[in-house]
């Protein structure tokens, strides 16, 4: 088995930190006056008018809980003062670097236990790998092959989930369902409506459920997703809810709204729905309601005004018809996902091996 040289991070990298952006001078979604994706130590936090690197860095979160997490970027972003970006400084592969940290532990070098801290100073006392140029570049290129199928992938589900979106849009807020010349208008408290359709009141269509109380210490890392208020935020083994399902947020991100396919657990910042109507139309009709705020130092979601909110609903046989479509547009994205998951693990495989030198490459290196 080869093994491969190693040499200090700094001869390899200028490790940069960050610079703090006020919110005032960020966006939430791109536009022409911000465009430039903005990087925390979660990933992106927003979008700038500014931006401080044009290639793909690699960069190490410096703060909180997710100390030592590695992103790559895409180019022409802001980096905030969360993160430490890695600029090379030698004749490097960049991309194979950004898998060499992904595959680094960088528990030795964080400090500080109520808030941990990664500081250039003590990240430089990192060695990292450094095998010939050439091989860096065909080990990035087997392992990016796998990244570049998933976010084919990726844009695919994005696709299909646009798709039901627009097919709901449609149907039931622009009215152009099929047959919909046939059926005639009549008043209702949200307007003209086509008659057989009914305005009901939220609380007569389903019922909110609390989730229940599950401290990260305590999920097993099973194979059934958790979920609260930001989506799925870890794995257990036993399940609270029998899916497919909706989640919806109760504290924090208020209002939020995930499907699961399979069973889950939600914990008790999130309820999940139970209804006499389709889950699958319920999915594309809750993200258009107003749920407000009933609690203003803990954003939280109340079910009693949520009851109150008034709803369209169509009758059964459209709503048949559209959930058939909607359903085969999410088992091909499950099927995608699915396929995602498979590369992810393949590559998470191979990944430690082609660093380690255990699975030797063949190249042709220049004398």
């Amino acid at each position: 088995m080869a093994t491969f040289p190693t040499s200090p991070i700094t001869d390899l990298f200028r490790l940069k930190q960050g610079t703090y952006l006020k919110p005032d001078e960020m966006a939430e979604a791109p536009s022409e006056e911000f465009p430039f994706r903005v990087y925390g130590a979660n990933g992106v936090i927003g979008y700038s008018n500014r931006k401080m690197y044009s290639d793909r860095t690699t960069l190490i979160s410096c703060r909180g809980a997710n100390c030592g997490v590695v992103h790559f970027t895409t180019p022409d972003v802001w980096i905030s003062n969360n993160s430490i970006a890695c600029v090379p400084k030698a004749e490097i592969d960049p991309t194979f670097y950004h898998y060499v940290c992904l595959n680094t532990d960088f528990g030795d070098v964080i400090t500080g236990s109520a808030q941990p801290q990664i500081t250039i100073t003590n990240l430089s006392s990192k060695e990292l790998i450094q095998p010939p140029l050439p091989v860096q570049r065909r080990i990035a290129g087997i392992l990016s092959a796998y990244d570049e199928l998933m976010e084919n992938s990726q844009r695919r589900i994005r696709l299909l989930e646009a798709m039901a979106r627009a097919l709901y849009r449609e149907w039931f807020v622009h009215f152009r369902f099929p047959g919909n010349e046939k059926h005639p208008r009549v008043a209702s408290p949200l307007g003209d409506i086509h008659q057989g359709w009914e305005v009901k009141k939220l609380g007569e269509v389903l019922e909110l459920n609390y989730g229940k109380a599950l401290k990260q210490e305590d999920r097993s890392g099973g194979d059934v997703p958790v979920f609260g208020p930001s989506g799925i935020v870890g794995q257990h083994d036993t399940a609270l809810v029998k899916g497919p399902g909706i989640i919806v947020g109760r504290k924090g991100n208020v209002g939020s709204v995930f499907w699961c396919a399979e069973d889950f657990f939600v914990i008790d910042t999130a309820y999940f729905v139970t209804s006499s109507l389709p889950l699958r139309f319920l999915f594309y009709v809750l993200p258009t309601l107003n749920f407000l705020n009933s609690d203003a130092a803990v954003p939280g979601l109340s079910r009693n005004q949520a009851y109150t909110l008034e709803i369209l609903v169509p009758p059964a046989a459209l709503l048949k018809k559209f959930c058939a479509l909607a359903d085969t547009f999410e088992r091909q994205a499950s099927t995608l996902q699915r396929q995602i998951q498979n590369l992810r693990r393949t590559r998470d495989l191979l990944l430690p091996r082609l660093l380690s030198g255990q699975v030797e490459i063949k190249v042709q290196i220049p004398v």
